[in-house]
This record gives C-alpha cells, sequence and structure tokens, in this order.
C-alpha cells in the first residue's frame, strides 16, 4: 500500500520519538541507579572486561572450554546483582539498555530492509487518522448522548420514541464494546436510517472513538467528502491512496450517505466501496436519511440489495435534537 510523503514524514517522526524515548529513559535509570549504588558501575566495567578476558583465554591455551564457562558464570552472577539493584531504584528491566516500542527494529521501523510490521501499523494508523474527521472524536461518546430529548409518550405503534432510542443505544455500545474485525470474524456492517438530527452522526462518532481505542483502523467521513477526494486521486489532480485506505481499514463510517452529489463515477466507487468489503467481511456504517424506495431509485438494484440484504438495520426516531438544544440555549 502507498502512502504520501506527508504520511511517511509524520511516521518516521513518531519512530524517533520513541527510539528517542527508549533511550532517554534507559540513561535516566542508569543514572539514578550508579548515583545511589556506586557498586553499579562497577559491576558494568567488569562485565564490559569479559569479552577481553575470553579472547585471553583462548589465546593463552590451556582448558579454554573451562576458563571460558567460569567467566559466563561469573558474567551472570554479575547480571543478576545488577538487576537486583535496578529492581531497588524501581526500574522493571535487567540492565541498561533501551527498552524499545518494538523490540524486532528497535524502533526504527526496519528489519533486514522490510519495512516492520510496527511500521505498516503507524502507517495505517496516521493515514486513517489523516482521511477521518476524528477532531469530533475526543467530545463525543455514548455517554454525552441523552436520552430525555427522544419523547416518552408512545407513538401509533404503542411504543415511545425513547424506548426504541434505548434499544438503538443499547445495541451500538454493545457493537462498539465487542467489535471483532479479522480472521477470527468480523463484526457485522450496520444502516443507521432516520431524519435528520436524531442521532445518527453522534452515534457513528461514538462507535468510531470506541472502536479506534480498541486498536482497530477507523476511517469516518461524510460521504461526499471521501469521495470527491477519490475523484481528485482517480483523475490526477491529487495524490494518495484513498480508495485503498476506504476498501481497507477495519471500520468504515460513511455519514450522510444519500446526500453526495450524485454521479456516474460516484455510483460506481460507493458499489466498489460496499461490494469490496462485503467480500472481505469487513464492517461498513452507513447514515443515512433514505428509506428504502429511495435508496432503490437512487443507486438501483445492486447497491440497494447489499446493503437491505446484508447490513443490520437501526431504526432512528424522534424529533430533530439540534433544533431542540438551540431552543433551550435560546430559553425555550
Amino acid at each position: 500500500m502507498g502512502y504520501s510523503r506527508e504520511i511517511y514524514d509524520a511516521v518516521q517522526a513518531e519512530l524517533e520519538r520513541r527510539r528517542e524515548a527508549a533511550r532517554a529513559e534507559a540513561a535516566a535509570l542508569r543514572e539514578r541507579v550508579i548515583a545511589r549504588h556506586p557498586r553499579a558501575r562497577e559491576i558494568e566495567q567488569q562485565m564490559a572486561f569479559a569479552a577481553v578476558e575470553v579472547s585471553r583465554a583462548i589465546l593463552g591455551g590451556g582448558d579454554v572450554e573451562a576458563a571460558v564457562e567460569e567467566i559466563k558464570t561469573r558474567n551472570l552472577s554479575l547480571q543478576a546483582e545488577l538487576a537486583a539493584l535496578i529492581a531497588q531504584e524501581g526500574g522493571k528491566t535487567p540492565d541498561f539498555e533501551p527498552r524499545y516500542t518494538c523490540p524486532r527494529c528497535e524502533d526504527t521501523g526496519v528489519v533486514h530492509g522490510r519495512r516492520c510490521s510496527c511500521m505498516e501499523a503507524l502507517l495505517k494508523e496516521e493515514a486513517c487518522r489523516r482521511l477521518s474527521r476524528m477532531s469530533s472524536l475526543k467530545l463525543t461518546d455514548f455517554a454525552s448522548l441523552k436520552l430525555d430529548y427522544y419523547p416518552a409518550e408512545p407513538d401509533r405503534t404503542g411504543v415511545s420514541p425513547r424506548e426504541r432510542m434505548t434499544s438503538v443505544l443499547r445495541y451500538c455500545r454493545d457493537y462498539a464494546e465487542d467489535f471483532r474485525c479479522g480472521p477470527q470474524g468480523s463484526s457485522p456492517s450496520l444502516l443507521m436510517a432516520g431524519p435528520t438530527g436524531v442521532g445518527k452522526t453522534h452515534v457513528s462518532l461514538a462507535i468510531a472513538r470506541t472502536v479506534s481505542d480498541k486498536g482497530y483502523g477507523v476511517v469516518y467521513g461524510p460521504v461526499q467528502g471521501l469521495l470527491h477526494r477519490l475523484e481528485r486521486e482517480h483523475f490526477g489532480r491529487a495524490e494518495g491512496n484513498t480508495e485503498e485506505m476506504l476498501t481497507g481499514c477495519d471500520l468504515l463510517i460513511l455519514d450522510d450517505f444519500g446526500t453526495e452529489f450524485s454521479g456516474p463515477f460516484y455510483t460506481a466507487c460507493l458499489y466498489n466501496l460496499i461490494n469490496t468489503r462485503m467480500l472481505e467481511e469487513r464492517p461498513t456504517i452507513l447514515s443515512t436519511n433514505l428509506g428504502r424506495e429511495e435508496m432503490l431509485d437512487r443507486y438501483g438494484e445492486q447497491i440497494t440489495s447489499r446493503v437491505i440484504g446484508t447490513y443490520v438495520p437501526l431504526a432512528f426516531c424522534g424529533r430533530d435534537i439540534r433544533q431542540l438544544k438551540l431552543k433551550e440555549r435560546l430559553g425555550g
């Protein structure tokens, strides 16, 4: 998967930060232990001299194997003594070597001339973050959506919007907490349908926040903006790998589905996204104001049948919460 220079630079900066942090932490630990236990410096010197002793034993002849074994035993004893001193000062390592976030590549991002898996994960995470409208995640969670805004009076079905939305929110909270995407099975895709202002975007963001906090790659955004990026890249007006990120991320959340510009290119892009992710069992969440017939008129049978046939439907209802909040601010 290709990434832009900005993404590579951001990841390299993060890897450098990790390396420097690991080295600084190791140096600070060494300074603290030696200041409290001068014996630690003596141990370091004796362990460093072990290699010289081995060379002398080999060049000196005699029972080399016995001499080397004696040096090794003494070195192990010194290592244990040093580990005990470090433990006394709260250190959780046996020596003063830096403890890198990724021991395989020592936070360089490269192993045997190839990208380390930690760098691949960082590249994916950074690309998802830049592609998504994630700035709202810090302000959005399930607890901040108040059920008081939904009418408690039963509608013509005998069930109140508040009861319906209580069930919807419970399902979405459990969905986010139990989210899976991988060889061991994936969570289902969701279709959040309902009128404007009843909480679809809020709940989508809450799911995105919870799922991304669990370490999954999440792309969230208004469908119009994401499709516009695809269009610009497709026709050479911008660089990037938006299509690969949209099809390959763990969870794709398309907000305001049905409000994007209508046209053959956008419809083809949506079909490709929905179909590819369905075949690869990667969950997708669509939030829309469209009903089934409106979706059929707009997208045709290919897209509609896949969405209606495979996505879990969640019906959002109630009054426009944004309008209700505005009335509250204006004093009723």
